[in-house]
């Protein structure tokens, strides 16, 4: 009988790994969200354009300001493709080329010097050229008699420019021109016959002149070259509005910096045309812009766009091919708000699409008419978004044969959300303003019990006539509500056979009952604030421009903190923002700089209860809170600038004072300090042995993990701290480790895990003293703590009724805190990771799940903290004790089981930073990813949902089987009876 009981729980060991990892097929795709971006379209590289010659449909291309390239499918938003072309959208400072060539099969981007082709339907890459230097211009280009190709223009070492022709079907050089001349390279540009190298020449005193050299699109050599007076007008690269492309007069066209007069050369000659610029608005003109088509066929017209704060119009100009001259054709009137100009082609004709906040119109390059007009209403999140305007688009226009025309126009808004508006209906929204996010935070939702227990409340504080008002008028208003109850009756029957979510839960702002339903509160670098709700999909309810961020800077923000419905968004500088999460609304501003070197805030807990904001200076000092009531022995743990990690305590005069100090050895630098989560609830003091015996967990809430490294050493140092006392209570030190690679670490309950990129080539002398083995490999060294290592013993502070860490009891440790049992190992593990975080549950009754973001793979993953356990046995097989606890035997190699992939086969782009939320079930945890580009949302239940019934589950079934009881019951209870009354009288 002990026999087959031992039997059967292995059986039942065996089916736990796949039951931990085990995800209902039905929930897949469906309680996970992803929103997959590409960043904000640049102006300048997005357009549509037909994959091939023979496609009818054109697709939308961009290259985002993050240098991520996709292709948009304009009939539902969908994204086809995408490649990144940079490993981190953080801190771009390269600038991204795209062009594409009319009929063409392939689209060719150009970032520092690397140049690449891609094929425009799947996004493969078909070839690819490195160059040295930067890339500062990129053109597909076409020419007479010699056909499509690259050109692309780098500024090499040395101050020189170079030139190259580049095949656009292999991406073998056909020529190079090199210019020796120290200008800058800044365009390429090209007519039927010439191409054209363009370059800023500094002039004596200040400014540039524009130099046009005309090269041989056959042989490259120079051919013209021209020098054009610009120095009085051309101040800087951005003074250059606009170069021209395949284009028969192919256009040059500049500004002065006050906006006062408009250059315009067509390229080639040395002849400039002067436009005087006419403002008749009280506004300044903020910018100019040049929109011309890129086609040899298109007429040689041309539209400027003139743009204040308040308004803005346009200019349509005509180019006589013939002597080149520039005549203005007709203006487009002056229209209230921001709008956005596109240019789109159909054979030899131009049109021009004019988009504003409410309208958008078509007209004909060759007269002023009105070729069609739609009213437009921007989507902008169902109109919660703030209204900003748009920023730029570009359109495709499609003639019908009886004079009218469809218009579809992507729009990019000053939010950066993109949406595609067609004949002034909005057919699809892009939320790529939500990339870039630097923090997040959990918010709940409150009940919709809540509502009537407030109403209650107030009842109970009045008398009883104003109570029995109140209560009269609560039920009158609760009655406008019954007839919508009543409809929807059958459907949330329905829902319930047959699994679906119910109405009820899609409306309103409520908790669900199983806390599945929770706001995401986010910052993005872009300085805008952004709610999304978990219960639609990761949908966001309401989004605005939070901090104006100057262009080329971000918005550093330090943490987001939830209390009840209020979200405080710490910034750089010691900025804080308090907003209404359910709303949007900005309850309070405070801006940076109010005190000198603050750097950030941290929240503590006052004498009362109250929770306030700690100032931190940027040295990690608190700053002056005298005035506040804190409670003595407060203390906080800060990083200064220089590195290193101090623990500060308040006293009685409620000052704070620095209470040790931790200083990496010479030759570190602190990498990280992490403390264990504010949910980390512990639901065992100890495990349990297979022979009942219990191991007692080291249980610290004061635990701070301190991960240095030795860069010139190739070291990792591991500290484990106690930050009330400063105490070091384990350390370990691993040499090799290639400190270029990510390093991340984690700490929760009693364990902690970190990750690191060893190499043995880095050893050097250090091999001897190295305690692990060193494979070059990724590692994930895993350690757990115990208070001793012997079952059922506490340790030297066991029997002790209080323990402190500042007045620790005297031991052999000489009077230093009581030193926890480590027990460790490592595993190679295929792929780095670049962050970890904790899959927690309400009570922490569920084991823990280690979640691990994979740059390399675009994954996601949750590894099951059991298969991470230091006790598993190592050389040797398991005893049954052993497999009786779940423990088996240990092998080195880590491999990423497919089912720990929360993405299942989406590809999350550049995540960095991963936040859970418990649910209301202990089963099951909420789990939220976001980094520069993708956001992606789900559930996690380590083992499984124990605690509810999935939707698989048969209720039609269940339901029937007791209707079918019920009847029997009743069709058999009379002839039982009738048996037992002819039993009694028989007998």
């Amino acid at each position: 009988m002990r026999n087959l009981a031992l039997s059967l729980r292995l059986f039942l060991l065996c089916l736990l790994p796949t039951l931990t990892l085990a995800v209902f097929a039905d929930e897949a795709y469906q309680t996970d969200y992803h929103h997959a971006l590409v960043g904000v379209p640049q102006a300048h590289t997005t357009f549509f354009h037909r994959p091939s010659a023979a496609s009818k449909a054109s697709l939308l291309y961009t290259l985002s300001d993050r240098l991520v390239l996709g292709a948009v499918n304009p009939k539902d938003g969908t994204l086809l493709w995408r490649q990144r072309l940079v490993d981190s959208g953080r801190n771009v400072t390269s600038r991204g080329f795209l062009s594409a060539g009319d009929g063409e099969s392939i689209v060719v981007s150009a970032v520092d010097g690397l140049v690449r082709a891609w094929d425009a339907a799947d996004g493969r890459l078909v070839w690819e050229w490195s160059g040295q230097g930067r890339a500062n211009a990129l053109e597909v280009v076409e020419m007479e008699g010699v056909g499509k190709d690259v050109v692309v223009i780098h500024k090499e070492e040395g101050q020189v420019g170079m030139a190259r022709r580049l095949s656009a079907g292999t991406g073998d050089v056909r020529w190079e021109f090199r210019d020796e001349s120290g200008d800058i390279p800044f365009a390429v540009a090209s007519s039927p016959t010439s191409v054209y190298y363009i370059s800023l020449h500094s002039a004596l005193l200040k400014g540039f002149k524009v130099k046009v050299t005309e090269l041989d699109p056959v042989t490259g050599k120079e051919t013209g070259q021209n020098t054009l007076s610009s120095d009085s007008d051309v101040s800087s690269e951005d003074s250059i509005l606009f170069v021209g492309a395949n284009s028969a007069a192919p256009l040059l066209v500049w500004t002065d910096k006050a906006f006062k007069v408009l250059k315009i050369n067509n390229i080639g000659s040395k002849h400039t045309t002067t436009v005087n610029i006419v403002n008749d608005g009280a506004d300044d003109i903020e910018k100019i812009s040049v929109h011309a088509p890129r086609t040899i066929k298109a007429q040689s017209h041309f539209l400027v766009h003139y743009q204040t704060a308040k308004s803005h119009w346009a200019e349509v100009y005509h180019v006589d091919l013939s002597d080149g001259s520039v005549s203005k054709a007709y203006s487009l009137p002056r229209v209230g708000g921001r709008g956005a100009f596109s240019t789109s082609t159909e054979y030899a004709n131009v049109f021009f699409t004019r988009n504003t906040e409410d309208e958008v119109s078509l007209v004909a390059s060759v007269s002023h008419g009105i070729l069609g007009r739609w009213p437009a209403r921007l989507q902008s999140y169902g109109g919660l978004a703030d209204h900003e305007g748009v920023s730029h688009a570009v359109s495709e226009v499609v003639p019908k044969g009886d004079s009218t025309y469809a218009v579809r126009s992507a729009v990019t808004l000053k939010s950066g959300d993109w949406e595609l508006i067609r004949n002034g209906e909005p057919v699809w929204i892009r939320t790529e303003g939500l990339t870039g996010v630097v923090a997040a935070a959990w918010a709940d939702l409150a009940e919709e019990a809540q509502d009537l227990a407030q109403d209650l409340a107030v009842e109970g504080h009045q008398n009883i006539f104003a109570a029995y008002e109140h209560r009269v008028r609560r039920h009158v208003r609760d009655l406008q509500h019954l007839p919508a109850w009543l409809q929807s009756i059958p459907s949330r029957v329905m829902a319930s056979f047959l699994g679906t979510q119910p109405v009820s839960q899609q409306e309103g702002l409520h908790r669900d009952s199983f806390g599945f339903r929770k706001l995401i509160i986010a910052a993005t670098e872009h300085g805008r604030l952004v709610a999304l709700d978990t219960g639609r999909q990761g949908y966001p309810i309401w989004s605005f421009q939070a901090v104006d961020i100057p262009m080329g800077q971000t918005w550093d923000v330090h943490d987001i903190e939830v209390h009840e419905r209020v979200a405080i968004v710490k910034g750089p500088g010691g900025q804080s923002l308090r907003v209404d999460t359910v709303t949007g609304n900005v309850l309070q501003r405070q801006s940076g700089g109010s005190i000198g070197s603050l750097e950030t805030f941290v929240s503590v807990h006052a004498e009362s209860g109250e929770k306030f904001m700690v100032p931190i200076l940027a040295d990690g000092s608190p700053g002056d809170v005298s005035e506040r009531n804190l409670r003595e022995g407060t203390t906080i743990v800060t990083q200064g600038q220089d590195g290193t990690v101090r623990g500060w305590v308040t006293a009685k005069d409620t000052k704070f004072q620095m209470a040790w100090e931790f200083v990496p050895m010479s030759g570190e630098k602190v990498l990280g300090a992490k403390s264990r989560p504010m949910h980390d609830p512990v639901a065992s003091l100890g495990k349990v042995l297979g022979d009942r015996n219990v191991l007692y967990k080291y249980l610290n809430p004061n635990l701070l993990l301190v991960t240095t490294v030795g860069v010139a050493t190739s070291t990792l140092g591991v500290y484990l701290l106690d930050s009330i006392s400063g105490d070091v209570l384990y350390t370990t030190t691993h040499f090799g480790v290639d400190t270029n690679r990510p390093i991340t670490s984690i700490i929760s309950e009693n364990w902690f895990a970190y990750s690191m990129f060893c190499d043995p080539v880095a050893l050097g002398e250090q091999d001897a003293k190295s305690s692990l083995p060193l494979p070059k490999a990724h590692q994930l060294v895993v350690s757990e703590l115990f208070e001793s290592f012997f079952p059922n013993d506490r340790g030297p502070l066991g029997s002790s009724p209080n323990v402190s860490a500042l007045h620790p009891a005297a031991s052999e440790n000489g009077g230093i805190a009581e030193a926890p049992h480590v027990k460790s190992q490592a595993f190679v593990i295929p792929a780095p990771i670049s962050h970890m975080s904790i899959a927690s549950t309400l009570q922490g009754i569920t084991p823990r799940s280690l979640l691990c973001v994979l740059p390399s793979l675009n994954a996601l993953i949750a590894i099951p903290r059991n298969l991470l356990d230091p006790r598993r046995p190592v050389g040797r097989e398991p005893t049954a004790a052993e497999m009786e606890e779940g423990l088996f035997k240990y092998n080195p190699v880590l491999e990423f089981d497919p089912k720990w992939f929360l993405n299942h086969q989406r590809e999350v782009a550049g995540l960095e930073k991963v936040i859970t939320s418990p649910t209301l079930l202990e089963s099951t945890s909420l789990v939220f990813a976001f980094g520069d580009v993708d956001m992606f949302g789900t559930r996690v239940a380590p083992i499984g949902g124990f605690d509810v019934l999935g939707k698989g589950f048969n209720k039609l079934q269940l339901v029937g089987t007791v209707v079918a009881l019920a009847i029997g019951t009743g069709f058999l209870a009379p002839m039982v009876r009738k048996k037992q009354i002819d039993g009694r009288w028989k007998a």
